[in-house]
């Protein structure tokens, strides 16, 4: 079990032979995205055009989850596994108002989950509200790929500002290194909505490179859609 970032509250030989049967690993996914911890009990935010189409969706391959919740406008939803998950860590939402031109950092799953463990991608903070004013967004200098929408954006010192949202389609190209994040104030809105209290915290001093991927790792998840 070493490497795992949770483990089911069940038994688990129980899980172990659950795993070894699961039916879902013969079928290829329509897709992967990212998503991320936001309770004790395993629910995870994530984006919401990911899973609203899917015939299931499966956390880490392995346990299956349900839409809980979803914000459209926001770009949001919330999953919750099908059985209770004890996660190794949980994004805790940054409270005080970050600094502009700030270091940030994606974790996702670019590769459609190719590689085992989330990827970093750093970039910077660039404005607190989206390019027309939205007050629930946030504008990124910061080169992301597909399977990175619905990963949490840390701070350095491993707080979450938001979650990075799919690139926007329409008649404008924006740069490559454009991206936006339903903040973190929006998403705790959604969440209490929905019946989740999330963790707070507030702007600390920056964390080792090292323990930053450590704490990514932990609280960001794999999610497929089948």
């Amino acid at each position: 079990m070493a490497g795992r970032k949770w483990m089911a509250i069940r038994d688990m030989d129980i899980a172990a032979e659950i795993i070894g049967v699961n039916p879902l690993k013969a079928k290829l996914t329509a897709f992967a995205v990212s998503g991320f911890f936001v309770d004790g009990r395993g629910a995870v935010v994530t984006a919401a055009n990911a899973v609203q189409s899917c015939g299931r969706v499966t956390l880490d391959d392995t346990y299956e989850a349900s839409v809980a919740a979803s914000d459209a406008d926001l770009g949001a939803a919330l999953l919750r596994p099908s059985e209770a998950l004890a996660p190794r860590a949980v994004g805790a939402f940054r409270a005080d108002t970050p600094r502009l031109k700030s270091e940030v950092a994606v974790a996702g799953y670019p590769f459609g989950g190719v590689l085992s463990a989330p990827t970093l991608t750093f970039g910077s903070l660039e404005d607190l509200q989206g390019l027309e004013g939205e007050a629930e967004l946030e504008r990124l200098a910061l080169s992301a790929r597909p399977g990175d929408a619905g990963g949490p954006v840390l701070d350095n010192g491993g707080a979450v500002l938001g979650m990075l949202l799919p690139q926007r389609q329409g008649n404008q190209a924006l740069p490559d290194d454009v991206a936006f994040a339903a903040d973190a104030s929006a998403l705790q809105a959604f969440l209490r909505d929905s019946g989740v209290s999330a963790s707070e915290t507030r702007g600390e001093r920056a964390m080792d490179p090292e323990d930053l991927t450590s704490l990514a790792a932990d609280m960001t998840v794999k999610v497929s859609c089948w």
